[in-house]
């Protein structure tokens, strides 16, 4: 993968985000992404003609954090069966070549018009559970969502049995989800004692987190397990 453009920002964001708006997605047609998160295997954007998220294959393994550039690539056929766990999976004919870079407060604007609306009350990519069974999967719900939370309810516990876990409070409800995002494993690594609070978690990474990216992840015994992918 290229490396940033030499003006980073300089890069158009959308201004009016409509939830739910279809995205391109024909094999030949061409998406330009804003990278939110990278996680194994993987890497989630979201599409900046229509605002819809989009899960991509590979990872961009890079060498360090690419949340916050905007890429572009041309999809190719997938000759996988479509995935329920991953109705926004695209796969790039080639490797996606960065353009830009957003700048932070713009990137907000747009995180803010994405972020789920929180009734209170409301659960968390139509489940209560931590997980949900691959069965039940439509494959056109989607598989992603965007939480935007109070930032003082953070806290990432390392598990005895060797997991990661953020917990936060959204729509009233405090929910405790596993972690996928490398990053965020090894902050919890550092933990001397106990869970880490919010204060701590934005120091390890350096800035205020505000935002909680969530979605569905590896499937296990037959059922698909929520997993954070990020603070943004």
């Amino acid at each position: 993968m290229s490396p940033p453009a030499r003006r980073p920002g300089r890069v158009r964001l959308p201004r009016k985000i409509r939830p739910g708006t279809r995205r391109l997605e024909e094999p030949g047609q061409r998406l330009r992404c804003l990278v939110v998160a990278d996680v194994p295997g993987e890497w989630i954007g979201v599409d900046l003609a229509s605002g819809a998220f989009v899960r991509a294959q590979p990872g961009l393994r890079v060498g360090g954090s690419v949340r916050g550039t905007v890429v572009e690539f041309t999809i190719a056929e997938n000759p996988e069966p479509r995935d329920p766990v991953r109705p926004e999976l695209v796969v790039p004919a080639a490797a996606p070549v960065v353009t830009g870079l957003a700048r932070r407060r713009r990137l907000r604007r747009l995180l803010h018009r994405l972020a789920a609306p929180g009734p209170r009350g409301a659960n968390v990519l139509g489940t209560w559970g931590p997980s949900i069974a691959y069965v039940d999967l439509s494959g056109s719900d989607p598989s992603v969502v965007l939480l935007e939370v109070p930032y003082r309810t953070l806290e990432l516990s390392r598990l005895e049995r060797g997991e990661t876990e953020l917990a936060f409070s959204w729509a009233g409800v405090t929910h405790h989800v596993g972690v996928e995002d490398e990053a965020l494993r090894r902050v919890a690594d550092r933990a001397r004692a106990g869970p880490m609070r919010a204060l701590e978690i934005a120091t390890s990474l350096g800035f205020r987190p505000e935002f909680v990216l969530v979605g569905m992840g590896p499937v296990v015994g037959g059922h698909a397990r929520k997993v954070v992918f990020g603070l943004l």
